[in-house]
């Protein structure tokens, strides 16, 4: 399971990163469907609405309020699954001004957000 010793307590997240986080723990649910003997039934329902979270969430910039209850469903469904509370933990920001990934960047990091221009 993943540690967040190395993270921030509450970084500050806008929509690009609320989108890689759910789309994470959508990762890990997948592989736990695909490879557990007896997967739950909980795992399932998590999949697909995590799926469709970040479907949303790619789609052009969303309200700021919206951002904020989809935060929060996402915090109570996985709080059933997971026990790594503090990944869910963020503050909801405006979209911060992130540099196109390069090529390097999306080999080395995949979909991971590019941090923002300082």
């Amino acid at each position: 399971m993943r540690t967040a010793a190395d993270r921030p307590r509450h970084p500050e997240a806008d929509q690009a990163e609320l989108a890689y986080r759910i789309g994470c723990d959508a990762a890990v649910l997948h592989l736990e469907c695909t490879y557990a003997d007896v997967p739950e039934p909980l795992c399932h329902e998590l999949v697909r609405w995590f799926s469709a979270a970040v479907r949303r969430l790619r789609e052009p910039a969303l309200p700021l309020d919206d951002l904020r209850e989809l935060a929060d469903e996402w915090r109570r469904r996985r709080a059933a699954y997971f026990s790594d509370h503090d990944w869910a933990e963020i503050r909801l920001v405006p979209p911060l001004d992130r540099p196109r990934p390069s090529i390097w960047w999306r080999l080395r990091r995949g979909r991971e957000p590019a941090p923002p221009r300082p």
